[in-house]
């Protein structure tokens, strides 16, 4: 009600360039920034997300983490994860598109749930390992989740769309009532977590009928092939050029993946050559319809 998510959704764009005079002038965002969200039934291929979720019932495994069907709190594990592989150095979380099991656990869940016995390593305990290991800083909106005030460099209230520097109270709240260090930080150190993936070129088709078919319904959906490729969750697309971008994107670069180039590579490589002609580096047609 104040402009919390308002400010947030600012700093999720303020990666792109602004047009003067449409009010953002002061918003300026680290272009690597990612929004981060619990995205439940996503597809998940292979991804490490050890730190964050282990125990799984039958043994199953969370080092190369493959499902259908993914949870609110192994997905948002993933995108975390995957934001980590392709080189992100600031995230942004709203608490109320979280699974909040993956967030934290109460004392009270805390007493009914063993730690052995809980798949769940909450974020709370881990995020100051991702600025630790990996240099990445997270902005995070919570209206409930007191708790992070423990874990906070800085904590700034937003009133009557305001801003306002809380940060030396919170931590006096945060000294009267601390983290309980026996559900503290547990699974797979961040920074022992398999960050690289090398895509190969069979699990990227765009054949239909015996021909590539690349269809951008729009910049919420691509239809790739026999697939349909599903971007409602990516909160930072904000025009159909860009969906075009994706998807082009990774049909001209299936022919690179070979084992050897590893996801960022591709991405990088790419947009290296977008820099200098995007319509030849996606091999589309030269009359325009990409955007970054």
């Amino acid at each position: 009600f104040h402009g919390k998510t308002t400010l947030l959704k600012a700093l999720e764009v303020g990666v792109y360039n602004h047009v003067p005079g449409d009010g953002r002038e002061f918003v300026a965002t680290d272009p690597s920034a990612v929004k981060i969200r619990a995205e439940d039934g996503r597809r998940i291929e292979r991804v490490d997300i050890g730190p964050f979720i282990g125990n799984l019932p039958h043994g199953r495994g969370t080092r190369e983490f493959c499902t259908e069907d993914a949870s609110g709190s192994t997905s948002q594990a993933a995108n975390i994860m995957e934001g980590l592989e392709i080189g992100s150095r600031l995230m942004l979380i709203d608490e109320d598109q979280c699974a909040t099991n993956f967030m934290m656990r109460d004392k009270r869940m805390q007493l009914l749930v063993e730690k052995e016995h809980e798949p769940i390593n909450p974020f709370i305990y881990k995020v100051r390992s991702l600025f630790e290991a990996h240099g990445v800083s997270c902005i995070l909106v919570v209206g409930g989740l007191g708790a992070y005030f423990s874990v906070a460099d800085h904590v700034v209230m937003m009133r009557n769309y305001e801003c306002i520097d809380k940060t030396e109270q919170a931590k006096e709240i945060a000294n009267q009532i601390p983290l309980d260090a026996n559900d503290g930080e547990g699974g797979v150190k961040v920074s022992d977590a398999t960050l690289t993936r090398y895509p190969l070129a069979e699990g990227v088709r765009a054949a239909l009928h015996g021909r590539d078919k690349i269809k951008v319904v729009d910049m919420r959906k691509i239809g790739f092939g026999e697939t349909d490729v599903d971007l409602s969750a990516v909160d930072q697309i904000v025009e159909r050029g860009q969906a075009s971008t994706i998807g082009d994107f990774m049909k001209s670069s299936a022919s690179r993946m070979n084992g050897s180039l590893s996801l960022r590579e591709l991405v990088e490589s790419a947009e290296a050559s977008m820099q200098q002609n995007m319509d030849q580096a996606l091999g589309g047609h030269p009359f325009g319809g990409y955007s970054e």
